[in-house]
């Protein structure tokens, strides 16, 4: 089906509803990043690939909206002539409820209640109802309607999670949870977003590329806690271990039978909650906040820290190991495909491996300067020694995940490369060796590593840092570290990355990425005035930057101690899993600048 009939198909339902726009975001009910093949709608009605756009199609015009890491793909991916491309900022919802409101007619607007979020839904009913208009659920998903050749769902078995590597027993976060539900005075949370689930019931699976998770939702009461998954899923001996840590398994199905039942006040998170969700209860039963789960996810416990530091380590070796492979043989023929295909191969080496925790962004010369860039077949480049090549890649391993991205020329960088490659380095280190005290979110600090670029009248599109899971999504909340909108305050066992860069379109990208955990840096009780406890970032993340890249006179003396520093480190954890030309490589690598 050609992208002028699939419109033409929309369009033909949205005629007999007699309605103005069709609503397609790129959200799925569990509002998964990684939208599993078959509800990935708003790409197979845009041709647009990118993890983040959301489409609006009306009766004339289609429009497409996407930030800044993604401008420059959605340019090459979209058929211009069917779709207009509206810009947004990286971090902030597509504003497209603002843009109804600007249109100020009495709009009618469909969309699947599933895939928008209850706060979704309210602000865009705020907004219509201001000129007469209306929001309108359509129950069945009119995409999938004609979407003829659609996949179907991921039938991978459950793996349960040992409490070596989460560090708590699902016995003891229900605990955590049910104390925090008492303290609302709720008698049952409802959960829809997937990491929620694993990280609760100690539960991964295979069911969304690159994040080890199980499609299901979960229904927790003062006495119950019900798991909703296709039951085939769950070997017979594990649904005894689930049901002895308080678990009762549920058909995926039958979850909107579980919340009906539900009497008393029932707790939705609405950030992610589908509208759909809102409309099993009355309204006076729903308490809409942000759910307890989501803080005590993100603040690792001691075990699940060590087992990031584990994996980092084993990372680290992978990626020495492909980095010497790299510069010893390029001239052999390489290409971005088939470096992320042999950066892979040293990352399977690892022990406890599980794959990829996203696609991996491998960008030569002006590839790199597209922020989310993935090759393809065709567009796939020969990576030499004539440019920059930028490689953004991570692993999930039982432990811990990881997300790392560093920049190579393989032959002499020009001055303006590394002027340009130093200043991220430079914001880059700020970042990392900030110390902020509690209540700071990351919007106060996002400073620190822009500050360098600004100075020569540039910037990059996109945030600085994102929070990480473990064993978990790479991109996980409510922390992150981003100017335009404030997120949660940053608090010790956050998982952090600290990714500065910056592209210029047609020449190259650069990024510098660390994942990094956040650590007590000073206490209250350190304080002459009274202030903290005082927080910092800790490198997880083990890997030697580009001394090739670097223009030591435009670092301080500081700057050059905590490089070398943090190489010092690389060499001390490293080296004993190295051996041979790889370990003479580090050494020289982490050689003191």
């Amino acid at each position: 089906m050609t992208p002028v009939e699939k419109l033409s198909k929309l369009r033909a339902l949205m005629h007999k509803q007699n309605l103005d726009f069709y609503y397609v975001p790129s959200s799925d009910a569990h509002q998964n990043e990684y939208v599993p093949d078959c509800w990935q709608r708003r790409v197979w009605v845009s041709g647009f690939t990118g993890s983040a756009g959301d489409v609006l199609v009306g009766v004339d015009h289609a429009y497409l909206w996407t930030d800044g890491r993604y401008v420059l793909q959605a340019e090459k991916e979209l058929d211009l002539t069917l779709f207009e491309l509206m810009r947004q900022q990286q971090g902030i919802a597509a504003p497209i409820d603002q843009w109804l409101g600007e249109q100020r007619k009495p709009l009618r607007v469909g969309v699947d209640p599933a895939v928008i979020t209850i706060s979704q839904a309210k602000r865009m009913q705020s907004v219509l109802a201001e000129h007469g208009g209306e929001l309108v659920a359509i129950a069945d998903n009119w995409i999938d309607s004609i979407w003829t050749d659609r996949p179907g769902l991921s039938h991978q078995p459950v793996m349960l999670y040992p409490t070596e590597f989460s560090g708590q027993s699902t016995q003891q976060k229900l605990a955590q949870l049910r104390e925090a539900m008492q303290k609302q005075d709720v008698t049952a949370h409802v959960l829809n977003t997937l990491d929620a689930i694993a990280w609760l019931y100690n539960i991964r699976g295979q069911d969304v590329a690159y994040n080890p998770v199980v499609i299901s939702y979960a229904v927790i009461t003062m006495t119950q806690a019900f798991l909703c998954v296709e039951l085939h899923k769950v070997s017979a001996a594990d649904q005894v271990t689930l049901a002895a840590e308080g678990v009762t398994l549920v058909a995926y199905e039958e979850f909107f039978k579980v919340v009906q039942l539900q009497k008393g006040l029932v707790w939705f998170d609405s950030a992610v909650a589908g509208w759909w969700m809102s409309t099993l209860l009355p309204a006076k039963q729903q308490l809409h906040m942000q759910s307890p789960i989501t803080l005590m996810k993100a603040c690792k416990n001691s075990t699940e820290i060590k087992g990031s530091k584990i994996a980092h380590q084993r990372d680290g070796v992978a990626l020495v190991n492909f980095i010497h492979w790299l510069e010893n043989h390029w001239q052999e023929g390489v290409t971005e495909i088939s470096v992320a295909e042999k950066l892979a191969q040293f990352r399977q080496q690892g022990k406890h491996y599980r794959g990829q925790s996203f696609t991996t962004i491998a960008g030569f010369a002006d590839h790199g300067a597209i922020i989310h860039y993935h090759a393809t077949e065709k567009t796939n480049r020969t990576v030499d020694d004539s440019s920059l090549f930028l490689l953004d890649s991570g692993g999930q391993y039982l432990e811990g995940t990881t997300d790392i991205t560093r920049v190579f020329h393989l032959g002499t960088p020009t001055a303006k490369q590394k002027r340009d490659y130093t200043l991220v380095l430079k914001g880059h280190l700020a970042l990392r060796h900030a110390v902020f005290p509690e209540g700071v979110s990351g919007v106060h600090i996002d400073a620190f590593a822009r500050q360098f670029l600004w100075q020569y009248g540039l910037d990059y599109s996109h945030g600085t840092g994102h929070g990480v899971g473990a064993y978990l999504c790479v991109h996980e909340g409510p922390q992150r570290i981003s100017y335009g909108m404030i997120a949660a305050p940053l608090k010790a066992g956050m998982i952090v990355s600290n990714e500065p860069g910056v592209y210029l379109p047609g020449q190259y990208g650069i990024r510098i990425e660390n994942l990094c955990v956040i650590e007590p840096a000073a206490t209250a009780a350190n304080s002459e005035s009274g202030h903290g406890p005082f927080y910092t970032l800790s490198d997880l993340t083990l890997v030697p930057h580009n001394r090739k890249l670097i223009d030591l006179a435009l670092l301080t003396a500081q700057e050059l101690q905590w490089v070398n520093e943090y190489h010092q480190q690389v060499l001390e954890v490293l080296a004993p899993d190295l051996s041979g030309e790889v370990l003479a490589w580090l050494k020289a690598a982490t050689a003191a600048l």
